[in-house]
Parts: C-alpha cells; structure tokens; sequence
C-alpha cells in the first residue's frame, strides 16, 4: 500500500536511507531536515511525501514537489528503496505512483530527476532509463571533483 508519510516515520526512513549505503552522511542529514520542513510547512506548498508499506513493514518512500517559478515542472528530490528489497519492484511501484498523481492530480508537465555519476549510482541510472527517462544534462564535477549531477527527464503530459 501506498499512501502519506507520516511525521512518526522520520526516524524509520533516516535509518532506512543510510542503510542502503547509497548516500553521504550529509545527505542523510538533509533528508531528516527536508522531512522535518515537510511535516512542519511544505506539505502546504504541494511538496508530497509517500511510504509504500506491506505487511507494516516500510518497504520505501519517495518525495517530490513542484520547482519554483516553473510551468507545471516537477522534481523526484528522493526516491528510496530498502536494501533488502531493491530489484523487487518497489521503486517502480513508487515512481509509477508518483508519475500516476502528477498526471491525473497535478497536471504536471515533465518530470525532473538528479543523481550522481559515480559507479555505484550506475544501477540507479539504469532504473531511470528502464522508467523510460531520458538522460537530459551531465553537469560535470558538480557534487565533487569527479562527481557529476546526472539529470534525468521525462515528459508527463
């Protein structure tokens, strides 16, 4: 089932995000911060934050939410999926979620993701694709020397 985030489940998805070993300590860090602010305000800005749970256990979560100043453009800011549980459908459960409410609720228009280009982000690169994004911009060394932001995109309406 998927649905809402609740603010209860901080703590869980912190511990999830950091024990996929995919991100930094400081981007750990940010996403309890960004929950935090979703919970306290940006839930009224049209920022979402969704759990996909089975059986209550929290298999992944994603959040999203409009880019300022844009035309119906969105970004997936986090999409993250259980270590035990990746190359089982999860991910694409949720993204086809999130892509489901922009279209049908949201009007969105294209849909904007950003992820580093580092090796071990190459299976989430090819996810992206298989999801039928298109790689659409490679700033180079933007995370670190070496490390460049890989943005994917894909148009909704």
């Amino acid at each position: 089932m998927i649905r809402p985030t609740t603010p209860a489940e901080t703590d869980a998805l912190v511990a999830l995000t950091d024990a996929t070993g995919m991100f930094k300590s400081i981007e750990v860090v940010a996403l309890r911060e960004v929950l935090d602010d979703f919970h306290a305000t940006n839930h009224a800005d049209d920022h979402h934050a969704i759990t996909l749970e089975e059986n209550g256990d929290i298999r992944g979560f994603a959040y999203y939410a409009p880019a300022e100043m844009t035309d119906r453009t969105w970004q997936l800011w986090w999409i993250v999926v259980r270590k035990d549980q990746q190359g089982q459908g999860v991910g694409g459960k949720l993204l086809r979620f999130v892509e489901d409410d922009l279209r049908t609720k949201r009007n969105a228009r294209v849909l904007f993701i950003e992820t580093g280009s580092l090796p071990h982000y190459e299976l989430t690169r090819e996810f992206y694709r298989k999801h039928c994004y298109e790689q659409h911009a490679l700033l180079q060394d933007f995370y670190a020397a070496g490390d460049s932001m890989v943005v994917f995109r894909k148009a909704l309406g």
